[in-house]
């Protein structure tokens, strides 16, 4: 790994992409034409509905080269569900492959999922996916998707969309949100995946799937209410021309509602959350070998769901928030253009073009606390600030796959290069504020306008990546999959009120090996070797700028996918160790830090996804995590990093009772879960604890007809719990009970 402060000999990226852009158009436009002319006569087929809208695509499907096409034939009715299983997905490979021959963790949420718990945000999505903890921080109506990997914060570094990164971060406050309505399932890869989509930490990558148009009609409209005063309308509307070679689709919601952070002090007054989304998309099939999918949302979200909340003096817990809700804003608007854009010219030959522009800007207001007074030692003093954000991304990538055999050995070859560049600003402006007494809080005083600018910079992140990847299949049984890449990360770095400039230069080769072996009965034991890179700002004590930090992985492990069923079982045993990360140099005046540190994790991860019986729904899913911080020159050596369990067990049941065959029970349905958190340390130290809860969770449903109506609750016995406690500082509230109702009608 090399790298300099000033880069030399460059390649524009732009000019690059722009480049591929005008070959990959001038090529699909030349075979386009050359199969219309071939297929004058040929009516075209029905769109089959994409792998990453959650098909499940057999593989005498996805080979139809030598099958007669026949004219097309409409057929009207309800598209079925594809349950809690999923079977494909590109999100481990960037192709089209069975989740059994993937050699790394992945679980998939599907949309039946989502729809039969009732799901209404990210991280509420994640709660029983092995490997991933959510909502440590407790309740946060912002809209941020806090999660931790394998021990390993995914804020922002885990967010991608669709195969294509989401994963920038704004100077302070922006980052990317997602509306769960909008998608189709969730893909959770576990573990380094920087081979498959670059700049990455090495907990994993959650990949947002959206929905888009398919050939099945979708009517929907949803009415929701629920407990703080919860009311959403919501709409899924998709349409097709009579061959499915036009199709559309248009997710959009409104949403006002409060939330369960409530002022004391005010006779009730609760900070609310109002949120706007709307998602059209169209996909255009001008011949059966080319899909062009062009899709676009806004969603603008408006939250007083400040989580903070004081301690006592003494360290004891308060109902105080630590801001104040006539103050308080977190305003974003969000918006977003991408395009997939699929060729196939021959049975060999397929080529992709993924591109997306997304932006966000945003208008935060907040308090910081600033110790108790000396006069006062219950009045917590406090410091208003304001802050003026725009985050921007572009991600494109173009890769083309090869599908060819060279003697007993099949190989699904990928060469492909992506580009991926963030730009970010900040004005952040800071004010004395009012102190608030925690055990007599007065909210409502006039909070003066903070001032004070102290921060006016720019950041510009520029990566260009190069991937090679063969997935090599011997006989019926072996499968090898061999991976490689290379990265450039430019980071430009302005701050306008000191006139100072830094550019720093990144590269990073990164791979990736698996060997999995099928047996006949569908059991799949495999082994792999993963690595990630993740750029970090700043310099170090010796003023030098940071490497990145680097996460290097050995796993193995079997998954099951019983012949003919619709379940899969999987656990894995995974050894993951994550260098150069910055620890505080004891000999630096400033308490600048040196990138001495490392991070072990280690454990084992089980999980069951699988219909039992008719009807009967299960997921199930074990994780022991032993994370250790390995390396480092403060007080964290050989201890546990803060928020991480070492335990986590979790498991649902869905039923319908339609299978039963009787009449008057036909469209009922019941499911219920329950979530065990073990206990986590609070300190650096190890030296204070959250203890571990256990939660319960409950659904309800009945379909009649075009109507279903479906009620949800989430820690049902309302437990009070804590999520985190920032010895000396603040609490986190753990989230209390949720009930929501919806009402659908499908037409």
């Amino acid at each position: 790994m090399k790298k300099s402060i000033k880069s030399s000999a460059k390649i524009d990226p732009k000019k690059l992409i722009l480049l591929l852009g005008l070959q990959f158009s001038v090529l699909v436009t030349s075979i386009n034409s050359h199969a219309q002319s071939q297929d004058a006569d040929k009516p075209a087929t029905a769109n089959k509905q994409q792998t990453e809208a959650g098909s499940e695509t057999s593989d005498a499907e996805s080979n139809q080269s030598n099958v007669t096409v026949l004219p097309t034939m409409t057929v009207k009715g309800t598209a079925t569900s594809d349950g809690y299983v999923a079977k494909r997905s590109s999100s481990g490979t960037k192709t089209d492959t069975p989740l059994i021959e993937v050699p790394q963790s992945i679980s998939v949420v599907t949309r039946r999922e989502l729809d039969a718990r009732n799901v209404q945000e990210m991280t509420e999505a994640l709660r029983y996916v092995p490997g991933v903890v959510v909502d440590q921080f407790g309740f946060d109506g912002r809209g941020y998707e806090y999660l931790l990997m394998r021990g390993f914060q995914g804020l922002t570094t885990s967010l991608f969309r669709d195969g294509l990164s989401m994963a920038a971060q704004g100077l302070f406050f922006n980052s990317f949100i997602t509306d769960t309505y909008g998608l189709e399932r969730i893909d959770v890869l576990r573990g380094p995946t920087s081979v498959t989509f670059g700049r990455g930490d090495a907990g994993g990558v959650v990949n947002r799937v959206t929905k888009r148009p398919n050939a099945d009609p979708i009517r929907e409209i949803e009415l929701q209410y629920g407990n703080f005063d919860r009311k959403r309308v919501a709409a899924d509307l998709g349409f097709a021309n009579k061959d499915g070679t036009l199709m559309f689709r248009l997710v959009t919601l409104g949403l006002d509602s409060d939330t369960q952070i409530r002022y004391p002090n005010t006779g009730g007054d609760r900070a609310g959350l109002r949120r706007f989304y709307i998602a059209p998309s169209v996909t255009w099939r001008p011949t059966v070998d080319t899909t062009i999918t062009l899709m676009g949302d806004v969603l603008n979200n408006r939250s007083e769901s400040s989580p903070f909340f004081l301690l006592a003096p003494d360290g004891s817990r308060t109902n105080v928030v630590q801001t104040d809700l006539d103050f308080v804003k977190y305003a974003t608007n969000q918006s977003s253009f991408s395009y997939q854009i699929e060729h196939n010219f021959n049975e060999i030959f397929t080529a992709r073009q993924n591109f997306r522009h997304m932006q966000q800007d945003g208008d935060f207001n907040e308090m910081f606390r600033a110790g108790f007074s000396e006069t006062q030692p219950t009045l917590m003093q406090r410091t208003a600030i304001m802050t003026k954000e725009r985050l921007t991304q572009t991600v494109i990538d173009t890769h083309i796959q090869a599908k060819v055999n060279t003697g007993p050995f099949n190989h699904t070859a990928l060469a492909g290069v992506d580009w991926n560049v963030t730009n970010a600003s900040l004005k952040f402006l800071s004010g004395e504020a009012p102190g608030i007494d925690v055990f007599n809080p007065v909210y409502g005083i006039p909070i003066p306008i903070p001032g004070n600018l102290d921060i006016d910079a720019k950041q510009e992140i520029n990566q260009l990546g190069v991937y090679l990847q063969d997935q090599v299949r011997y006989g019926e049984n072996w499968i090898l999959t061999l991976s490689g890449r290379y990265d450039r990360v430019d980071t430009k770095d302005a701050d306008f009120l000191s006139a100072t400039r830094t550019k720093v230069r990144d590269n990073a080769w990164t791979g990736r090996a698996g060997l999995t072996y099928l047996f006949a009965n569908g059991i799949a034991p495999y082994v792999s070797y993963s690595q990630s890179f993740l750029p970090l700002p700043g310099l170090d004590s010796s003023n030098s700028p940071f490497e990145p930090t680097r996460g290097t992985q050995y796993e193995a492990g079997v998954k099951y996918q019983p012949i003919g069923g619709r379940s899969l079982y999987s656990v894995a045993f995974f050894d993951l160790t994550k260098t150069n990360v910055p620890t505080p140099d004891p000999n630096d005046p400033f308490f600048r830090s040196r990138q001495t540190g490392e991070v072990g994790s280690r454990g084992v991860e089980v999980e069951a996804r699988a219909e039992l019986l008719r009807g009967l729904n299960f997921i199930g899913s074990f994780t022991y995590h032993d994370v250790t911080v390995t390396k480092s020159s403060d007080v964290d050596k050989n201890k546990m990093p803060v928020q991480v369990p070492k335990l986590l067990t979790s498991a649902w049941l869905d039923y319908s009772f339609g299978s039963l065959g009787i009449e008057w029970l036909r469209g009922l349905g019941i499911g219920g879960g329950v979530r065990y958190v073990g206990e986590i340390f609070n300190d650096l130290e190890n030296t204070s604890k959250t203890p571990s809860y256990t939660l319960f969770d409950a659904m309800l449903r009945y379909d009649y007809g075009p109507w279903m109506f479906i009620v949800s609750a989430n820690n049902i016995f309302n437990k009070d719990y804590v999520s985190f406690n920032d010895v000396g500082s603040r609490v986190y509230p753990g989230l209390q009970r949720t009930v929501v109702g919806t009402l659908k009608f499908r037409f």
